[in-house]
């Protein structure tokens, strides 16, 4: 059973008035998940709003040749929501399959008590547009690292901005989400840290040089 106190002690949470998060508490609910387990499908119709408490979570496309596709990963402490399902007006929607990377710790809200919520609190509300905000930019991100980058920027960004994600994963995890090949990956390491900006401890990658990196992608 969720209380009060447990909802406040989150982030995102704590910069909500107290009478919202009471009025939360009447449709949230605490689901654990295993790695691999599927929190919902593309084509599936969720009004459900998802915070990750702990854990982690992909989000991949499938093409017609039965492809999967990464997009992109949510990390603890992220809210998951289907921004056309916060508008009233018809909006095309454009949602992905999500699976869990690991054991993960997820509160589930119903999500048409959470858009009304939304619409009666101006903050609230202003809150949600800064969440719909960031994932606009995460999409912008997709973009920029799928179709503008080659490689090496693809590598460098992600050394950059998640290097404890890329010091986690296997190497040929790290290829599929960046959409390269395992043997252009290792080249490619290969080369920033003949070049000095990169080196290899035990396995992790240290980054001796940030400002070149960023020059790779910038």
């Amino acid at each position: 059973m969720i209380d009060i106190d447990y909802l406040k002690e989150i982030p995102f949470f704590k910069s909500l008035d107290e009478e919202i998060v009471t009025e939360l508490l009447d449709s949230a609910k605490v689901k654990n998940f295993n790695a691999m387990d599927i929190l919902f499908y593309e084509r599936e119709d969720k009004e459900d709003i998802y915070y990750i408490v702990s854990g982690s979570l992909k989000f991949y496309k499938v093409d017609r040749f039965d492809n999967e596709i990464y997009l992109y990963k949510l990390d603890s402490h992220s809210l998951i929501f289907n921004v056309s399902k916060l508008c009233d007006e018809y909006m095309v929607s454009c949602y992905a399959n999500s699976e869990f990377l690991e054991d993960s710790e997820v509160i589930v809200f119903d999500g048409q008590k959470f858009k009304d919520l939304m619409y009666k609190n101006q903050k609230f509300m202003h809150i949600m547009l800064q969440e719909a905000f960031s994932m606009i930019q995460k999409l912008q991100c997709i973009i920029s690292r799928d179709v503008v980058f080659d490689g090496t920027a693809k590598v460098a960004h992600m050394l950059i901005n998640d290097l404890k994600t890329f010091n986690h994963m296997k190497k040929h995890e790290i290829a599929y989400m960046l959409h390269i090949q395992p043997e252009t990956l290792s080249r490619i390491l290969k080369k920033l840290t003949r070049n000095g900006i990169i080196e290899v401890d035990k396995n992790n990658i240290v980054i001796l040089n940030a400002d070149e990196l960023r020059e790779i992608y910038e």
